[in-house]
């Protein structure tokens, strides 16, 4: 007859390694399962990452927007940029004219540049000498001109 402790032993070998295989497949889900959290958690604190950093840059130009006088109420980062830039344009182009663009919105700002300019137009087709003048100093001349 077979040797019943050696196949005892055998029995006991064979449950013994099915039991080590388990573990192990099982180690590896509990490791895939884990690293799977890890990069949900990392994902989102991408997210939450981007989402702090939009924050930081939209704060950043509606305080810029507001020391430009631009109204800053329900617009997104892409608008203020684009407002933005359109009124440091509208500054250089009035303190080329010698115009004062400090504390004004930009709808002031436009409309004092195209009356500013208007009159230069006008005044030069009267023959006045618009070199260095100012808004207010042009009207007059103009009126006094007119008057004549």
């Amino acid at each position: 007859m077979i040797n019943k402790k050696k196949v005892l032993g055998y029995v006991m070998v064979g449950a013994l390694g099915l039991n080590m295989l388990g573990a192990t497949s099982t180690f590896a889900a509990e490791k895939e399962s884990s690293s799977k959290t890890h990069s949900s958690t990392r994902v989102e604190a991408s997210v939450s990452h981007d989402k702090t950093t939009v924050n930081i840059e939209l704060k950043k130009l509606q305080t810029e927007a507001k020391k430009l006088n631009i109204k800053v109420d329900g617009k997104k980062a892409e608008v203020l940029k684009k407002e933005i830039e359109e009124c440091q344009n509208l500054h250089k182009q009035a303190k080329k004219l010698g115009l004062e663009p400090d504390g004004k919105t930009p709808d002031t700002l436009k409309k004092e540049i195209e009356e500013y300019q208007n009159l230069h137009k006008q005044a030069k087709k009267l023959g006045l000498k618009v070199d260095g003048k100012t808004l207010s100093t042009l009207k007059i001349e103009i009126q006094q001109h007119l008057k004549l």
